[in-house]
């Protein structure tokens, strides 16, 4: 594994929790975050591709 720094790891764990469909909230509590809207502004690349997904699922289904 390349060197990583602890900011680092965090950062993988933040992105990665939305992607697998945890909800924002609940990825704010885990990350501490007092304000859960901080999250989707730091992570905002992260839920926009889960977002971006969105469509498909739907599309699926009908």
């Amino acid at each position: 594994m390349p060197h990583a720094r602890l900011h680092d790891l965090l950062h993988v764990y933040a992105t990665t929790l939305p992607l697998a469909g945890v909800p924002a909230h609940v990825v704010a509590e885990r990350l501490g975050h007092a304000d859960p809207a901080i999250t989707p502004q730091v992570y905002a690349h992260a839920l926009g591709r889960q977002a971006a997904g969105t469509a498909e699922v739907f599309a699926a289904d009908v």
